[in-house]
């Protein structure tokens, strides 16, 4: 506080920036590039998302608020007035992931350039490309979430009681944007300790008291932030989304059925590394698994002793398990399983152990695959993007040929707002829309006519039909549905558009989609 006083905020500043190590500095702008290079188009096009078209019209702290993520709507209400701001988000979203690559590398111990660009790269680009994709209308406040996530671990290994009630506080945020980053802070710290073991040279050292309390420390500090944040839930009095299965995360009822979660755990865990993806190719997979397979022989050889490769080993296994984590307490959630950033800690942490204890040859033939790896993750998520944005187009273009079919039909009864809309379009899934997760939504469904036709700024309102329009369901068991001319139609001074055929599927259908809106 004093420093205000005395000395001119320029000066402050660039003396702090002169303390940073200058292979961080150097590695900070080589890494914020590769963020551009990564989802750069993100930036400069309005991409909408399936999610990312409610959330425009929410002008609340409702966002997130039923999944129990409170912090989340917040920063989007208070902290961007609930704009949609795909380039200042980007850009924050950029600064905010650099810094979280940048902190978890200098805590692993990486020193040099190279090192530290390729971990952070890892870091920051291979969550984008296997989930923040998803929300691009609110990427910062979840790269914020990952950052605190970050932070709250460092702090918390230097075991002292202020450090853990700070790593507590910095817990309670980022689960209160997104809770399923504890997998992250769980993976960094295995990696962490991992490093430990690896390159400790004094091994009694290792198990010192001071290692035994840092490790204390970081259970303690996740697991108060945990008990507070669950209290503050708990007194916000919330009836959980079904979207998720959002309740199941907060219900300790049915109790642990370690068994069952492992299984599932190992399961998952085996199908990211081996099993087929959309949006994810074989040689990706590949390469990953060279790094795992150089890391683990590493874990046997560099430690001295049986009990110490022992123990990097199993530390090692325990780290690629970490990303599910949270799955040991529901492993049929889809709450907790969607949420696998915590892959991109395995991979550079892969790549932080060959490259710092590898000879020269094995180091630079390591760096080259890392490389060819990241550049595989920057052509994913341009991938990704590019067909995000030709389905964004194509849903537009559905909704303007919907709307000027029914508009052409002869009825002067007919006001020309109130369309009836028959279960849902289902577009085509072929190359290059693969059918992923969160990539490409081929559905057409009446809350996503509406948003779309508000955006589209046309004075219209669909509804679902029901079993209250009887005349409604006979006119679409009778007229085939979209695409055919005969799908639009009017009954009872209604406009009618037929999606889908089958009167009960159809019901069931728009009441799901419906419930998940």
């Amino acid at each position: 506080m004093k420093l205000l006083f005395s000395k001119p905020l320029d000066q402050v500043l660039s003396e702090a920036w002169r303390r940073v190590d200058p292979s961080y500095k150097t590695a900070f702008f080589l890494v914020v590039g590769i963020n551009l290079l990564a989802f750069g188009f993100e930036m400069t096009n309005l991409t909408l998302h399936h999610d990312d078209v409610s959330h425009i019209f929410i002008q609340s702290t409702i966002l997130g608020h039923y999944l129990g993520r409170f912090g989340f709507g917040w920063l989007h209400y208070y902290g961007q007035n609930a704009y949609i701001m795909p380039f200042l988000q980007m850009v924050e979203a950029i600064m905010l992931m650099t810094a979280y690559g940048m902190l978890i590398s200098k805590f692993w111990g990486a020193r040099k350039v190279l090192d530290i660009v390729l971990i952070s790269s890892v870091l920051c680009v291979f969550p984008y490309m296997a989930q923040l994709y998803q929300y691009n209308t609110s990427v910062a406040a979840f790269s914020m979430a990952h950052f605190l996530a970050a932070a709250a671990v460092i702090l918390s290994t230097r075991a002292t009681f202020l450090h853990v009630v700070m790593a507590s506080m910095l817990y309670v945020g980022a689960f209160s944007i997104y809770q399923s980053v504890v997998a992250n802070a769980a993976t960094i710290f295995c990696v962490w300790f991992l490093s430990k073991i690896l390159f400790e040279r004094d091994i009694e050292s290792f198990f010192s008291k001071k290692m035994v309390k840092s490790v204390i420390a970081v259970l303690i500090s996740v697991g108060v932030g945990g008990l507070i944040y669950l209290a503050i839930v708990s007194s916000m009095g919330l009836k959980f989304d079904s979207y998720q299965s959002a309740g199941q995360a907060f219900n300790l009822e049915g109790g642990m059925n370690l068994s069952y979660a492992v299984s599932e755990i190992v399961h998952g865990t085996r199908s990211f590394f081996f099993w087929p993806q959309n949006y994810f190719p074989e040689y990706l997979k590949k390469l990953q698994l060279v790094l795992l397979v150089v890391a683990t022989v590493f874990c046997l050889w560099l430690p001295k002793g049986y009990a110490a490769k022992v123990s990097a080993v199993f530390v090692l296994v325990l780290t690629l398990f970490m990303p599910r984590v949270l799955q040991l307490l529901h492993p049929d959630g889809d709450y907790h399983n969607l949420t696998l950033t915590g892959y991109a800690v395995v991979i550079a942490g892969f790549i932080m152990i060959i490259n710092r204890a590898g000879p020269i040859l094995v180091r630079n033939l390591s760096s080259l695959l890392a490389i060819v790896l990241v550049a595989g993750y920057i052509l994913q998520c341009n991938w990704i993007s590019t067909v995000n944005h030709l389905n964004m187009l194509a849903h537009y273009t559905t909704m303007t040929q919907i709307l000027a079919r029914i508009r052409s039909l002869p009825d002067e009864q007919w006001d020309g707002k109130s369309i009836v809309v028959v279960g849902s379009y289902d577009m085509s899934s072929v190359y290059p829309y693969k059918s992923a997760t969160g990539v490409a939504t081929e559905f057409i469904d009446p809350p996503h006519m509406q948003h779309l036709a508000r955006l589209m700024r046309e004075d219209v309102n669909f509804v679902a039909a029901d079993n209250t329009m009887p005349k409604v369901i006979q006119y679409a068991a009778k007229h085939v549905p979209w695409p055919h001319p005969a799908s639009v139609g009017i009954v009872d001074g209604i406009g009618v558009v037929v999606l889908s055929k089958d009167k009960n599927s159809v019901l069931a259908d728009t009441a799901a989609r419906s419930v998940e809106h």
